[in-house]
């Protein structure tokens, strides 16, 4: 009898074979909507080139293995810690909050619990947390012939007016940037015997800066002589007064009885400059601040020129030229050239140069009475006699161009002519550092004269030292941070910087707690982020804290020990 049906039990498993099958045979409506399961399609037989290039994912539920979302989130955290840190920073902030998450970028110690650490050396200067240094500082305030330290110094001397012997600095064990403060000279004060109006001497400039040195390097200081007057007003006598002593060849001589000197300028130089030598060159020098100009006689506009800028004030003018600001007025001088010497009846007074003020016209019979130029990087011009307007010296320009030297600025004095009596002030008096009585500019006139005061330098070496070999047992500790809800996990992020080589997770511990007392260490690993010139490095690590007390006091504490390390800041973030 013949077939009629054929059933799946009148076909044996084998009885259909892939041969057997036309190419186009098993169409999809013929195959059933659950007749391919996942059982029945084996690893590795679908590929992506078998999948549509856009699949709509968005009703399903996408699974990842944890340790690859832990590494898809980690390049972001720590973008967010570093643009924390980068924020702090460009703010001028010591703890930067974000929402669940605290940066604390070193500038000072007020994101740690100094009670809670231990032997967490912190150095101010250059902001960060050590286990095995101590932070420098070490001042000498110079006066012309006396220094407040000398562990690290030597005093000068000022054997007469106009001649001085330098100081030297000597670089402490471990430092490596000196901050310097320097105020040149005040100008001497003009006038004789019964004279009025009032007359002063320049003000003299103020320069600081960050002077890059070695432990062990010596740097000659000038702190600058105040320009001389004549000690006995005499409206007959011809004499000179000498002008300061300062860092190279000092101020310039005044003349007559009413010519006051130009003051000295304070300087750091090499150790092969002395005021009793040269001729100098530029590199000699590191740092300068201008002198003040000599006042003249009889004007009142015949005071000194002040001292200080790149450009020292011409004589009398209250402006910073090199050019005469008339016949009979001192130039300042620039970074190029000294100021002119001013001319009269008499002839011309001498120009400045390097290092030097120049001397007022010396010609006993013009009658003049005129003042010297102030010493500077290049000094002011000398006056010469002129009934109207001249007989003032011109100040002297600072110098802060020594590639060692970074941030350097200059501020100049004052030129004096006021009347009552006043002294001119120089340049650097709202600095914290001024010291009261320097830098001013002499008085002349109704029966008196005053010489110009002294200037002043001031240097504060900063750096680190040794603490103990090795590196020390240290605890690190934040300040609480209070949290908006209680976090069970926590990420911290350590801005860290080598000095030996520490081993993660032995010489640097970290770890985190969630209600300020119970801590739970994160395991740190080293990102490969490498930020800033000194080879400042991230390292992250998390922390499981939900088996911790409850609470809302997120804290951090680093442990380190064995080998010298610096920390420059601490990301914590919260979840």
């Amino acid at each position: 009898m013949a077939l009629t049906k054929v059933t799946g039990k009148g076909i044996t498993c084998s009885a259909v074979t892939e041969d057997k099958l036309g190419t186009s045979a098993v169409t999809t409506n013929k195959i059933g909507p659950d007749a391919v399961t996942s059982a029945k399609i084996q690893d590795g037989q679908v590929t992506a080139d078998d999948l549509a290039s856009t699949l709509d994912l968005s009703s399903k539920t996408l699974t990842l293995p944890s340790d690859v979302v832990a590494d898809a989130k980690r390049p972001v955290q720590d973008n967010i810690a570093l643009l924390g840190f980068k924020m702090a920073v460009n703010d001028g902030l010591t703890v930067f909050n974000l929402v669940d998450g605290v940066v604390d970028e070193f500038n000072d110690e007020s994101g740690t619990d100094e009670a809670e650490g231990s032997n967490d050396y912190y150095c101010g200067t250059t902001d960060f947390y050590t286990n095995n240094q101590t932070c420098i500082s070490v001042s000498a305030g110079f006066a012309v012939a006396s220094v407040t330290e000398p562990d690290t110094s030597t005093a000068g001397s000022n054997p007469a007016t106009g001649s001085i012997c330098l100081a030297t600095y000597t670089v402490p064990t471990g430092v490596t940037n000196v901050t310097a403060f320097l105020w040149g000279a005040g100008g001497g004060g003009g006038g004789r015997g019964g004279d009025s109006p009032v007359l002063a001497g320049g003000g003299g400039g103020f320069t600081t800066g960050c002077l890059a040195v070695s432990p062990g390097q010596v740097i000659k200081v000038s702190a600058g002589e105040g320009g001389g007057v004549n000690p006995v007003p005499d409206a007959c006598t011809y004499m000179t007064n000498e002008g300061g002593g300062g860092i190279g060849y000092g101020g310039g001589t005044g003349v007559h009885g009413a010519g006051g000197g130009g003051g000295g300028a304070a300087g750091l130089a090499l150790p092969g400059v002395s005021s009793e030598s040269g001729p100098y060159s530029t590199p000699q020098f590191y740092m300068i601040a201008g002198a003040g100009g000599g006042s003249g006689y009889g004007n009142p506009q015949a005071s000194g020129g002040a001292g200080g800028g790149l450009t020292g004030d011409a004589g009398g003018s209250g402006v910073a030229e090199q050019a005469l600001a008339n016949q009979g007025a001192g130039g300042g001088g620039d970074q190029e050239q000294g100021g002119q010497g001013g001319s009269g009846p008499g002839g011309t007074a001498q120009s400045g140069s390097f290092v030097a003020g120049g001397n007022a016209i010396l010609n006993p019979m013009a009658g003049d009475n005129s003042g010297g130029g102030g010493e500077g990087f290049y000094g002011g011009g000398g006056g010469s006699n002129n009934s109207t307007n001249g007989r003032k010296g011109g100040g002297g320009s600072s110098y802060f161009g020594h590639p060692q030297v970074s941030c350097g600025s200059t501020e100049e004095g004052l030129t004096g002519y006021v009347n009552p009596a006043s002294s001119p002030e120089g340049g650097g008096v709202g600095n914290p550092n001024y010291v009261a009585g320097t830098n001013e500019g002499g008085v002349g006139g109704q029966s008196s004269t005053q010489a110009g005061e002294d200037g002043y330098v001031l240097l504060t070496g900063c750096g680190t030292s040794l603490a103990q070999p090795g590196g020390g047992s240290t605890t690190i500790i934040s300040t609480a941070f209070t949290s908006t809800s209680v976090a069970t996990s926590a990420r911290i992020v350590v801005f860290e910087e080598n000095v030996d080589t520490p081993t993660l997770n032995t010489d640097i511990i970290a770890s985190v707690s969630r209600d300020g007392t119970n801590f739970t260490n994160a395991t740190l690993t080293d990102s490969g982020y490498v930020t800033g010139s000194s080879g400042q490095r991230i390292l992250t690590g998390q922390a499981d804290i939900s088996g911790q007390p409850s609470g809302q006091s997120m804290r951090w504490k680093l442990a380190l020990a064995n080998n010298t390390v610096k920390i420059h800041g601490v990301a914590l973030q919260w979840s």
